[in-house]
């Protein structure tokens, strides 16, 4: 195995893949829950204004968007990891539980309707 192997295995172990997929599955929950409280109020609307061209535009063009910024914000995680910073896992951790809360605001709104 070669030394840049090990690296990347200790770099990528199941800490860092369990919080990049939490990331992940957040933005989707987000996303998603979205859509569905815009199909349940009728004069509801992306409180975001960067994110709002993106949501009318459609779910491609909105994960396309998130997907680029899910990736930058785990590259630099990984690269934090691997300078072995104590915090790597701070910003997507963060970045998740804003999807999460917005998630569920958006999950609260939709029922009410």
């Amino acid at each position: 195995m070669a030394v840049w192997e090990d690296v990347a295995n200790k770099v990528a172990d199941k800490k860092f893949w369990i919080v990049s997929t939490m990331l992940v599955g957040a933005t989707i929950y987000d996303a998603e829950s979205t859509y569905y409280a815009l199909d349940k109020c009728r004069t509801c609307f992306e409180a975001n204004p960067v994110m709002r061209p993106f949501v009318k535009s459609g779910r491609p063009s909105l994960y396309a968007v998130q997907s680029a910024i899910n990736a930058g914000i785990i590259i630099y995680s990984y690269k934090m990891k691997k300078n072995d910073e104590k915090l790597w896992w701070l910003i997507p951790v963060v970045v998740a539980s804003a999807h999460s809360i917005a998630g569920t605001h958006n999950i609260r709104i939709a029922i009410s309707f």
